[in-house]
């Protein structure tokens, strides 16, 4: 019985170890990894009959694409700045107008009727504009995803 083992289940698994180690070895070449072959195509630039790698770029057009980033991160930062600059004002406002009636301050804003009708409508502009900026802020963060632009760039978060 213990012949049997050393002549067939030793082997097998000396044989299963190779197999394994050739396809291990297979995992190591393929689409984005390099070999010898990668090597030899992709000498540097100034060798003769050399390619440059595909991923090689350009110091000069990195220093135009990032001056052109700094403006695009700039524009984006502005128009954000200026929908969460209206939409605080607002919401200060209607802050402001609540606490002149501290019995209505839990109440929804968007059905809340106040005593005072100068009050009132006060109170019905700001949710107005708050409700108008909202929309705007929405609008420009659906423009922003579907131009690729960062999520971050509309709230001046650059890094």
């Amino acid at each position: 019985m213990k012949k049997l083992v050393m002549l067939v289940i030793v082997p097998a698994l000396v044989g299963g170890i190779f197999c394994y180690r050739g396809a291990a070895f297979a995992e190591h070449t393929g689409p984005g990894k390099y070999n010898n072959e990668d090597l030899q195509q992709y000498q540097a630039p100034g060798d003769t009959g050399g390619k440059t790698a595909p991923n090689v770029t350009d110091k000069t057009s990195d220093k135009k694409s990032n001056e052109g980033d700094t403006q695009e991160r700039e524009s984006w930062c502005l128009r954000g700045t200026a929908l969460n600059r209206t939409i605080s004002d607002a919401r200060k406002e209607i802050e402001g107008i609540l606490d002149k009636f501290p019995g209505k301050r839990w109440e929804d804003i968007d059905t809340m009727e106040l005593t005072d009708a100068v009050q009132q409508d006060r109170l019905n502009m700001n949710r107005r504009k708050l409700r108008e900026a909202e929309a705007a802020l929405s609008d420009l963060e659906a423009e922003a995803y579907r131009k690729g632009v960062p999520p971050g760039w509309i709230r001046c978060d650059f890094e």
